[in-house]
């Protein structure tokens, strides 16, 4: 273990080298893994065609940057904006990006759904990866924040977001919200784990 912290968002941060790659965690979740997140995996591989064309990409639950990573060990370098809530997990993930000398990273520690609502930037992607504990808080999948994702994308940009079912149900209602606002969604299996991509 590298740091350990906690604070009003996470109670317990830690901060990992495992194997050669920086992992977040908390009690119950690992939230970043390096270049080996799978999530930020799955997006890049499904839209491998697209990297070349991203000039700008908006992380919404940041981490410590596993999609900076990820897009940085396939050849990629945009420009990412990370929202992050937790100052500590962003203040992490920079201190990091320096030490890997990654530099076009513009970091905001805000909620998400606080700063879609006063945002005006357009970006080629959208990464929505914002979890408490192994939860998807209630906003992130409501029609307003989505509606907000959907109109801060360039033409052509795509939207993603890595979703955990914990109840089948809830999944079953986020479903059938994104199927009726986003007809073309295609979606990746990753157990748990679910990547929907528009």
């Amino acid at each position: 273990m590298l740091k350990q912290s906690g604070g009003a968002v996470n109670a317990h941060l830690f901060l990992f080298l495992f194997r050669n790659q920086f992992q977040l965690a908390t009690d119950d979740a690992i939230y970043s893994d390096g270049d080996r997140y799978l999530p930020a995996i799955a997006v890049a591989d499904h839209l491998k065609n697209f990297l070349p064309s991203v000039k700008r990409v908006l992380m919404l639950g940041s981490g410590i940057g596993s999609m900076v990573s990820v897009f940085h060990s396939k050849g990629y370098d945009p420009h990412f904006t990370l929202v992050e809530k937790d100052k500590v997990v962003l203040q992490w993930a920079m201190e990091l990006f320096e030490m890997k000398q990654y530099i076009d990273i513009e970091p905001v520690c805000n909620d998400a759904l606080a700063y879609m609502e006063q945002s005006t930037g357009k970006f080629d992607l959208v990464f929505i990866d914002v979890f408490h504990s192994r939860v998807v808080p209630d906003f992130v999948t409501s029609e307003r924040f989505l509606e907000l994702c959907k109109y801060s994308l360039m033409p052509g940009g795509h939207l993603a977001i890595n979703y955990i079912i914990n109840y089948k149900p809830d999944w079953d209602d986020v479903k059938q919200l994104f199927t009726r606002m986003f007809p073309d969604h295609e979606e990746i299996d990753l157990g748990m784990n679910r990547i929907l991509i528009v």
